[in-house]
This record gives C-alpha cells, sequence and structure tokens, in this order.
C-alpha cells in the first residue's frame, strides 16, 4: 500500500481511535506502565502518559494476532505509524521523534510487542509528507462526522451543522498543495471528493447537504509507472521499488495481491465487523538511519 492510499482506510480507522473516548477502564491497564515514561519526558511531552497508553491500546490487539502478514494488518501498522507521528507532532513542545518514543516505551515495558512486529514499522514520517496526511485525517474526520449523523435513525430530523462548510474549508487548503509533482495526493483527495460528495447524494434533508461541490485542481495523470513520485530515493532505492510496482502490476502474484486487498477492504469498512470483534482489541519499508540524522530516509509515493 503506498502512503496516501493509507487514507482509504481513515474511516476506519478513526472508528477505532474514537473508541478511546469510551474505553477509559480499558486504558487505565495501560497507565500504570506508560507512567514510567513521564519523567523522560517532563517539560518535554506532557502528555507522554496519555499518548503511550491509547497507542498500546490501538496496537496490542494486532501485535497479538498471528498471522502478523495479512495484508490488513500491515495496514494498520502503517496507520499506527502515521499516529504517532501526529500526536508528537500536535505537541508544539515536543521534539521527540516516533521512532524514540516507541524505542523508550519498549525498554520500560518489554512485554509490549513481544515479537518486535513494530520495530521496523516506527519510523520518522518526513515533515511535508506528514502535513498532507493530517489533512487528509483531518478531511476524513470530518466525512466519518457527517455519516454518523447522515446513518443515525434514532434522529430522524438531520442536522449536519457546518461540518460540510468546514470540509470545504479543509479541502481548498489540502487542494492548494496539489500539483503535477503531487500527483498520488493529488489522487487521494479526488479519491475523498468522489466519497465525501456521493455520502450526500439523494439526502433529503436540507439542514444535510452539501451545497457547494469540493473543486479540485486539474492535473495531469501519468502514463507509465515510470512517473511515479520516487521522492528522497537513492537510485537503490528506486530500483527496488520499480521492482516492487513490476510485481503488483505485471503477474499473477500482484492479480492476487489487488484481490486479497478488496476483500481486506471490504471486511474491514463494515463497521459490524470490528464490534463482533471485540476480544481483539483486548488480547495487527524500512531504510537504515541516516548517520547524520534523526531520521528515516524513505521514499513516499
Amino acid at each position: 500500500m503506498f502512503l496516501y492510499e493509507l487514507c482509504e482506510e481513515f474511516p476506519l480507522y478513526l472508528s477505532i481511535e474514537a473508541s478511546l473516548h469510551t474505553k477509559k477502564e480499558e486504558l487505565e491497564k495501560f497507565n500504570e506502565k506508560c507512567k514510567l515514561i513521564e519523567n523522560d519526558y517532563t517539560g518535554i511531552l506532557n502528555e507522554s502518559k496519555d499518548i503511550c497508553a491509547k497507542f498500546k491500546y490501538m496496537a496490542t490487539p494486532f501485535v497479538n494476532v498471528t498471522e502478523s502478514n495479512n495484508s490488513e494488518i500491515a495496514n494498520v501498522f502503517l496507520f499506527l505509524n502515521f499516529w504517532l507521528n501526529y500526536q508528537l507532532k500536535d505537541n508544539q513542545k515536543s521534539t521527540i521523534s516516533a521512532k524514540h518514543f516507541y524505542d523508550n516505551l519498549k525498554r520500560k515495558d518489554p512485554d509490549f510487542d513481544k515479537e518486535n512486529k513494530l520495530i521496523d514499522r516506527i519510523h520518522v514520517i518526513e515533515e511535508k509528507y506528514l502535513n498532507k496526511l493530517v489533512m487528509l485525517y483531518n478531511l476524513y474526520k470530518n466525512y466519518n462526522e457527517v455519516k454518523a449523523i447522515i446513518d443515525d435513525i434514532k434522529q430522524p430530523k438531520k442536522n449536519c451543522s457546518n461540518y460540510p462548510e468546514q470540509c470545504i474549508r479543509l479541502f481548498e487548503e489540502a487542494n492548494r498543495n496539489c500539483s503535477s509533482d503531487n500527483i498520488n495526493f493529488c489522487r487521494a483527495l479526488r479519491t475523498f471528493k468522489t466519497k465525501y460528495e456521493y455520502m450526500f447524494k439523494d439526502t433529503e434533508y436540507e439542514k444535510c447537504k452539501l451545497h457547494k461541490a469540493l473543486t479540485l485542481t486539474n492535473y495531469e495523470e501519468p502514463e507509465d509507472l515510470d512517473s511515479f513520485e520516487d521522492l528522497d530515493a537513492d537510485p537503490g532505492d528506486q530500483a527496488i521499488n520499480a521492482h516492487i510496482r513490476n510485481i503488483i502490476v505485471a503477474t499473477p502474484f500482484g492479480i492476487y495481491f489487488r484481490r486479497q486487498i478488496r476483500r481486506v477492504k471490504e471486511k474491514w469498512t463494515n463497521l459490524e465487523y470490528v464490534n463482533d470483534n471485540k476480544s481483539i482489541f483486548h488480547n495487527t519499508e524500512y531504510q537504515p538511519l541516516n548517520e547524520n540524522s534523526n531520521e528515516l530516509r524513505i521514499p513516499y509515493y
């Protein structure tokens, strides 16, 4: 899954994140060991214990799953990496990287992620990519809020408040970052635009309508795979990425892999699946470190 394709799964992951607000007792189970890291971040990261507990709560059911190579688990790991990067960036005083935070968390609590499934999955997302992911994250958060209102059968009179207007503003801001140098981000915006506008299709609720279409910058689709954005990658990285793309696009394995992705998406977008498997939530491209930097050099597409 390429970087911005992760955002198509945001509605599901946001619903998991939203459950944090109603799972205070479960979060308490992680607080004791998460208190151990507070002294390390005094005056730097005031919410270290909360971030630690929430991260563990979301990660634990997936790192304990036996089939760790399953694509749906790998996608969750991508989201967890984004989520941790975002939480640390959102704290203005924090200069702590996601990798540092995870490593410290592991030192304080060796029982967490015993099989080290996240050890090569948690890394620094370069700021320019993280900022775009945050834009898409906020757009899908708005999408989830509106969808919850529309789908609520207990409220016959729908009122979406100012969510549609807010979405238009967020989309316009994100759209300013869409250009021919950023094709895959543009594609992610186009996917969101399609889903968001479809959500309002045929709605009869006057106070729950999108009165203005989302405007996306016109961009030219590349004609071949060579136009993928191998940003911040050295020639060796590009060769590996090209090989992976050829496997995904041109081989029988690639056909099978794409079918598996579709199957997983169908299953995970059904929220009943999450509810029916609550028990799982209580028990799913790594590059070497740059010697002169605390960040990982990872190509994003």
